[in-house]
């Protein structure tokens, strides 16, 4: 007759076995091979299924070997046995030779004393081991196949007689289907799908560190006590780091991917682009402000690469004498002094001073003197491409936000207009509904308390139209006053959408920057068509300020669309000429020619030495008294056959037809595949399609405040700020 399992019991064992796969117990923990979840394989079965000990199975634990070894269980019979001493897995499925062989030899067992007389498996203490594991594991065990994966210490072997003093072993188990024969061996015969894997301090100190630093956690969370307890429920054996100790392994890890870093940029025979923008601590105004450095450049393999290589003080107020004491820095009195410092100590630290291409930053460093310093001292040794004209590229959240400051007056207007909007909605329950309900329909995020002012209007706006398409019959917003709303809807929309793709997460080729900046000019050319007057002459504006955007810009947004297949500069000559009829002749041929001479210099690189000056060694022998080399005029020959045929690969790729346009084309796979075709321009192409747009760090791109440093990073020194900021960047 089935035996009855009552809920509790089986509930009971299921939150047993679930705390016993979580924890690990002393210094080892058990791994199996297979994937089987035994929670979701447990089933209740009767009492005359089970088989956990027979009979013939109790004389054999009887033998006073096993006091040195924890038996494993399949389908209820003894298949092994694990050493107590040195955890070796041996034999033990028809006899016991192997293990008093094994306690002869094994070394950990000699080291240690074992109580014979308290916990030992004698003969009286079978009935009761065999008692309290049917007992405690009976609704847990399911056809002799799933069984319990490490036993916890409170189902002891041995027991005195009268007392419970027991021995710290456990029962180990497999599932039946997944175990193969042990394979005997002299002294020992290991299960080869059972891994035992010694617990790693230093390992479990690395991935702490990684936990701190991607979750931008406190140092100090090491010696929360809340902490340092569920650490010591996971394994009393773990000791708990400082927080010194967190910083110095953050340091370490820093030093490490750093230095990997370096050596992917080292081996790469291409340059670097930089983009610097500003970040601030947390909280109210701020008495300190750091300079962030990013490389941008595309890799061996064609896969563009953005990283943080360097974060700097920009800007320290002498009054924070608390932090010049903590951290031992002196302040930085001046942004411009601060900017240099440490655009040229990542150059250096990095080796990129022959490797650079260009530079985008936020206005607040741009218009500063000392990125016109910096400039003119890499120009002088001759570290930038085409006299630096790529150098200082203004970045395009900044222009964004120029040419609205423009129209700044008559948009908060709108705004007002908006509030009035809302205000009406909110005074009836149903209406307040119904505005709740479009706001999450609008298809945007909705924006952040510290978001842009035009970002909350644009959002706004955005809901009030939805609005009225759900209630035509509404009249919140006036006829006249959506003549103004309706132009300034379209303008915002554009904005918010171009600065979404260049300022977004995921990293653009330069190709594209040239039609994302190209629907604000259109967008602007539109709407300024418009009547209302006060429209019209805020638009008109906000033109005058593209413009003065566009005259400094236009050959770092063509450059990269010469060299698209699909467009080259066929689509510039028609792209300009539609927009300034006559006067495009001057764009396109100043962007032509800027190409040639670009490529002109990848045709004898600045940094390798040309044919003439490798041959220094003829020019300076001296024949008869005379400084001469009669060989000069052939090596003038060669050099200019040579960059000739270079020139030629320009022109090939400009002759050769367009590609057709498709919206999957990848760029960078197509220059790849075509890299034995053009050699040249495709190394020139490289450099040039990792120019970035945007300074702007991607998760402030629609914020009205720089990037914010984590508020428990804030009070560390600036080294170890650096540390935690660019490593976070690199193993995200």
């Amino acid at each position: 007759m089935p035996y009855p399992v009552s809920p509790y019991a089986y509930r009971r064992v299921r939150v047993l076995i679930s705390v016993l796969f979580s924890i690990r117990f002393g210094s080892l923990s058990l791994v199996g091979v297979n994937d089987i979840d035994p929670l979701n394989q447990i089933l209740p079965e009767p009492l005359d299924d089970m088989n956990l000990v027979n009979h013939s199975e109790n004389d054999r634990l009887r033998s006073k070997v096993w006091m040195d070894f924890t038996p494993v269980y399949v389908e209820g019979r003894i298949q092994g046995a694990d050493c107590v001493h040195c955890h070796t897995r041996l034999s033990a499925e028809k006899s016991t030779g192997d293990l008093n062989q094994h306690t002869q030899t094994c070394s950990a067992r000699a080291g240690t004393s074992v109580n014979h007389q308290k916990g030992g498996l004698f003969s009286s203490s079978v009935p009761i081991f065999k008692s309290r594991v049917k007992d405690e594991l009976l609704p847990a065990l399911t056809n002799g196949k799933v069984q319990i994966a490490e036993y916890a210490s409170r189902f002891h072997l041995g027991y005195n007689s009268g007392d419970r003093t027991c021995q710290n072993q456990h029962i180990l188990a497999l599932p039946a289907d997944n175990m193969i024969p042990m394979e005997q061996d002299k002294s020992s015969a290991r299960t080869p799908d059972i891994k035992i894997r010694k617990f790693d301090q230093e390992a479990s100190y690395l991935e702490l560190t990684r936990m701190i630093i991607m979750h931008g956690y406190p140092l100090s969370i090491v010696e929360h006590e809340e902490m340092k307890r569920f650490a010591k429920g996971l394994n009393p054996v773990f000791n708990m780091a400082s927080s010194l100790d967190m910083e110095e392994y953050s340091t370490l890890l820093f030093q490490k991917e750093k230095s990997d870093l370096k050596e992917k940029i080292a081996l790469s025979s291409r340059r670097v682009s930089l983009s610097a923008s500003v970040w601030v601590p947390h909280g109210a105004e701020p008495t300190i402000k750091y300079l962030c450095l990013t490389a941008h450049f595309i890799d061996s393999e064609w896969k563009l690469q953005r990283r943080i290589i360097k974060f700097g003080v920009l800007w320290s107020s002498p009054s924070n004498l608390e932090r010049m004491i903590h951290c031992k820095e002196a302040c930085v009195l001046e942004s411009e002094v601060g900017a240099y410092n440490v655009i040229l100590e990542a150059i250096r630290e990095w080796n990129i001073d022959r490797k650079l291409f260009c530079l985008t930053s936020v206005s607040e460093i741009r218009n500063s003197g000392s990125i016109s310093k910096l400039k003119d001292m890499l120009i002088q040794r001759n570290c930038l491409p085409i006299r630096g004209e790529l150098y200082n590229i203004a970045c395009v959240d900044d222009m964004l936000d120029s040419v609205l400051s423009k129209g700044q007056s008559l948009l908060y207007r709108v705004g007002d207009l908006l509030e009035r909007f809302i205000q009406a909605c909110a005074s009836s329950s149903l209406t307040q509904q119904q505005l709740l309900e479009v706001a999450n329909d609008v298809g945007m995020k909705c924006p952040h308390e510290d978001a842009k002012w035009w970002h909350k209007i644009y959002f706004r706006l955005e809901v009030l139209l939805h609005f009225k398409k759900l209630l035509p019959s509404e009249e919140f917003v006036s006829v006249e006053e959506m003549k103004i709303v309706e132009p300034i809807y379209k303008i915002l929309r554009v904005f918010y959408r171009v600065v979404e793709v260049m300022s977004g997460p995921v990293c653009l080729t330069a190709n594209l920057y040239f039609h994302e900046v190209w629907k604000v000019r259109t967008i602007l050319q539109e709407e300024a068509c418009t009547e209302h007057s006060d429209v019209a002459s805020m638009i008109r504006e906000m033109q005058e300020a593209f413009n003065e955007y566009w005259a400094k810009s236009y050959l770092w947004l063509s450059v990269p669309v010469v060299l698209d297949p699909r467009f080259k500069i066929t689509f510039i000559e028609f792209r300009l000429k539609r927009a300034f009829g006559t006067d495009a002749t001057k764009y396109v041929n100043d962007v032509a020619e800027i190409v040639r001479e670009l490529f002109h210099e990848y045709c004898t690189p600045v940094d390798q030495p040309n044919v003439k000056t490798s041959n220094c060694e003829v020019h300076n022998v001296e024949i008869d008294g005379f400084d001469s080399d009669l060989l000069e005029d052939w090596d003038q020959h060669l050099t200019a056959q040579t960059r000739s045929q270079l020139l030629s690969e320009l022109d090939s790729y400009l002759e050769d037809g367009l590609l057709p346009r498709k919206d999957d084309f990848d760029i960078l796979n197509w220059w790849m595949s075509h890299s034995p075709k053009y050699p040249t321009l495709s190394k020139m192409v490289q450099d040039v399609l990792a120019m970035p747009s945007s300074a702007v760090h991607c998760q402030a791109a629609f914020s009205s405040e720089s990037p914010v440093i984590h508020k428990q990073w804030s009070t560390l020194n600036i080294k170890t700020i650096e540390a935690l900021v660019c490593t976070r960047d690199w193993i995200s």
